[in-house]
């Protein structure tokens, strides 16, 4: 989901942070790395690759496991934007890119209170838990 700012985000993808670090969270609740093993930045091919092209891949890595996604949990790091007015549809979107219910997608934003170059409003960051049931 992108948001009106005057800054955006740079990244070898599309730099969606928060759609990163959740597929990551997947991942690693399956014993698979991250995203990074399989969308290589080095790799030209990925240039541009939209996060969502990543959930996908990240889903059916689930599904080769005949898993499921049990609970995800985000937690953006920025000063800017204001997450809080954006909660609601974030939170919309990630469940249905991972295709749960909003009730088992969790979203929250903090800031850095002005230290480093996130509290500089220079860079922002996400982490991710995932709940990840595996047969």
């Amino acid at each position: 989901m992108k948001l009106p700012h005057a800054k955006g985000l740079l990244g070898h993808s599309d730099g969606d942070a928060v759609l990163h670090a959740a597929c990551d969270a997947v991942l690693g609740a399956l014993g698979l790395g991250e995203i990074g093993l399989a969308f290589p930045p080095e790799d030209p091919q990925y240039k541009g690759l939209a996060s969502r092209d990543i959930v996908d891949h990240v889903l059916g890595k689930v599904a080769d496991v005949g898993g499921e996604i049990i609970h995800l949990d985000c937690t953006l790091v920025a000063e800017e934007p204001k997450m809080k007015p954006h909660y609601a549809a974030m939170k919309t979107s990630l469940a249905a890119l991972f295709r749960l219910p909003e009730s088992r997608v969790s979203l929250k934003a903090k800031s850095n209170e002005g230290l480093d170059a996130i509290g500089r409003g220079e860079a922002i960051s996400c982490h991710a838990v995932a709940t990840v049931l595996a047969r």
